[in-house]
């Protein structure tokens, strides 16, 4: 447990100035270099250069051999480095890894560019010979460095993983470290997920036990894994303390449950609760029916972690899937590689676009005149088909094959169907293109339109051109009537309110449903804000809710802050209203203001997931604690809060984020 906690120091004494600094000193080379170099192996031959001059730094502590040199740049160096790079967001087909290792892979590759025999899968082929022979080498070097310090078990695995099989528990936790720390750090992007972890290292638990490792010993080491995945950006985040690295502000996810938990699925629970960090997410697929005592361990866990877990509907999930066509197999294998954001595990690569439905929104309510709620919604949702036709279309034409070897010189090799193929991830001609499609605002488009049902059609107080004046003007002059639409009963209550922020859901997904796609592309819709909430208000005028011009509007699933006035449980009723039986996304935050008992957690959640919930996550803080981090933040290095889908430390976030935080509203249950 002492290396645990000194891995810890090391993660709170770091720099969030300092740049991958070996990393970026080579690629400012190679750049030169390879300037006029234009054959198709040129991003693999920069991987093979790059891993070959790398140091290979192990520290006593170490639980996994992996490590980053980090800096300040050097006056003058571009940091982070663009030569290489990718599109991150994806999780790597880590059991093929295990089982076969890069060898078998490469075999597999090599032996399909035989079969096809065109030019471009032999590049291709050619292309993972030279990454796989680069992995090798790095994992050899530090092999060596290993044996020099007297680690004899980490140099004995670094002699064969990733290159070859995993053959115990050490050896895979160690093979994946390693290739999730290249991807990460030297390829450069953020958010590489774990993918089904429970399910691909059981047969390694397993051994792991027959070969007389004791359970409490397996999670030790399992949380020494853990903790490893915050070296990765440290304490940096991606909106305001920024790292000067390709992948700043990395969140990484680890998914359990599903269709079969297992023994090893609370191994990982029991793992995240000693190591207790940022990273990474353990993201719980529940099915709460299946495991019982796996279910029960699933809100012990909670309970502890709060901001570090988030937990999905995993029965409605794979039913969207089996409803869009998706074979059983695939739709029963499905992941979230970042924030709230879906994939189909190492099936896809994953492409993400929030779209700008607020905007739209302000848009249509000023074009038109309107004279019932029906025709503006339709107007509505021709305005998002459009926005979201054009986004289709773009994304369905891939990047080209040059990008591809740029973007892709690694992650070909472990997702998609890439080996099979010869065919890099990102083309457009994977069998599965998943597009994540996020609505930012529900909450605020809801009540927008209840006001305008209320007092422009129903009542017909004003006309539609009045009303519109009066948004125009930012309620001047109308403080009277803002302070009326303020005092309404809103969404998050569970009244008949709550059926407008049903309507404009319904009203995104159909215009979701109506896009024109090729038949290997999918959607992933969802009700996620992020940070649009904030990013985007400035760019929006007055909506009919009584928001005005310029501030923010609800965020993700949620009630606009302070409108949910009849407790948690209304809350969770009003949101299961919303149609989630047509999405795969999104996000639902909650915040106690009290430690809640496990038994209260689970009853809750099981509760919003029978009415058809998708998504928990909490935060379990109070606003007293908060004001005093935001007063002394040096007593607070390790308090970190729930934000969309994830957790940040507390003092890392910028002033609004931080008073955003504060804003929600907190439930006692």
């Amino acid at each position: 447990m002492e290396n645990m906690g000194r891995i810890k120091e090391i993660i709170f004494e770091g720099d969030n100035k300092a740049c991958f600094i070996e990393r970026d000193r080579i690629l400012g080379r190679l750049s030169e270099e390879y300037i006029d170099y234009t054959a198709p192996d040129k991003y693999a031959r920069i991987l093979a250069t790059l891993l070959g001059e790398v140091s290979c730094p192990i520290e006593d502590c170490d639980y996994f051999a992996g490590r980053v040199v980090e800096a300040r740049p050097d006056e003058g160096l571009a940091a982070p480095n663009m030569l290489l790079h990718t599109l991150g967001h994806m999780s790597y087909h880590y059991e093929k890894l295990l089982s076969i290792g890069m060898k078998g892979i490469l075999a597999e590759i090599k032996a399909a560019a035989c079969r096809k025999g065109d030019e471009e899968s032999l590049s291709f082929a050619k292309n993972a010979e030279i990454v796989t022979e680069a992995v090798k080498d790095y994992a050899n070097r530090y092999a060596a460095e290993a044996r020099k310090q007297g680690k004899t078990h980490m140099a004995e695995a670094l002699e064969k993983v990733p290159y070859e099989p995993a053959y115990d528990f050490f050896s895979a936790l160690q093979s994946v470290w390693l290739i999730h720390m290249i991807a990460s750090c030297y390829v450069g992007e953020r958010d590489y997920a774990f993918g089904r972890f429970d399910q691909y290292m059981l047969p390694y638990y397993e051994k792991a036990l027959a070969d007389g490792m004791s359970r409490d010993k397996a999670v030790e080491l399992l949380a020494g894994f853990l903790i490893k995945t915050n070296e990765i950006c440290g304490r940096c985040t991606h909106n305001y303390d920024t790292k000067p690295i390709l992948c700043q502000a990395s969140k990484q996810y680890m998914n359990i449950g599903g269709e079969c938990p297992n023994v090893f699925s609370s191994v990982v629970l029991d793992a995240a609760m000693l190591s207790n960090m940022a990273q990474p997410q353990i993201i719980v697929l529940l099915k709460p029916d299946t495991d019982e005592n796996f279910t029960s361990h699933v809100f012990e866990a909670l309970a502890k972690l709060h901001d570090k877990m988030n937990i999905y509907n995993y029965d409605l999930l794979k039913k969207g899937l089996l409803d869009r066509g998706i074979e059983e197999s695939v739709a029963s294998d499905f992941t979230y590689s970042a924030c709230c954001t879906f994939d189909l595990h190492y099936h896809t690569i994953r492409m993400e676009y929030y779209v700008p439905v607020p905007q739209i929104f302000r848009q249509v309510l000023v074009q038109g005149g309107y004279s019932s709620l029906n025709e503006l919604l339709s107007a509505f949702t021709e305005a998002l088909r459009a926005n979201l036709q054009a986004h289709a279309d773009t994304v369905q034409r891939g990047h080209g094959e040059e990008a591809c070897r740029c973007l892709f010189v690694l992650d070909s090799l472990f997702t998609t169907d890439s080996a099979a193929e010869c065919r890099y991830p990102g083309d457009g001609k994977a069998k599965y293109n998943m597009i994540n499609l996020f609505c930012p605002g529900i909450a605020t488009l809801g009540d927008s339109l209840m006001v305008l049902d209320k007092l422009v059609f129903d009542e017909k107080r004003y006309s539609y051109a009045d009303f519109i004046d009066i948004l125009e003007n930012d309620f001047e002059g109308e403080e009277t009537l803002r302070e009326e639409i303020l005092g309404y009963v809103k969404f998050g209550n569970d009244n008949a309110v709550d059926n407008y922020t049903k309507m404009a859901g319904e009203a995104f997904l159909d215009a979701v449903d109506a896009l024109k796609l090729k038949h290997n592309f999918y959607t992933a819709p969802g009700f996620y804000s992020l940070e649009r909430e904030h990013s985007w208000c400035h760019q929006i005028g007055a909506t009919p809710d009584g928001r005005k011009a310029g501030t923010p509007f609800s965020e993700n699933q949620s009630p606009t802050y302070g409108c949910d006035k009849e407790g948690i449980t209304a809350l969770l009723k009003s949101v299961a209203k919303l149609p989630f039986d047509r999405t795969l996304s999104g996000g639902l935050n909650l915040t106690f203001s009290r430690q809640m008992d496990a038994e209260i957690l689970a009853s809750l959640i099981r509760s919003y997931f029978a009415m058809g919930g998708l998504h928990v996550g909490i935060s379990i803080i109070d606003r007293e604690t908060l004001q005093d981090a935001m007063e002394h933040p040096e007593k607070y290095k390790s308090l970190t809060v729930r934000l969309y889908g994830f957790s940040e430390y507390f003092i890392s976030l910028p002033d609004w984020q931080q008073r955003a935080v504060l804003n929600r509203t907190d439930y006692t249950a």
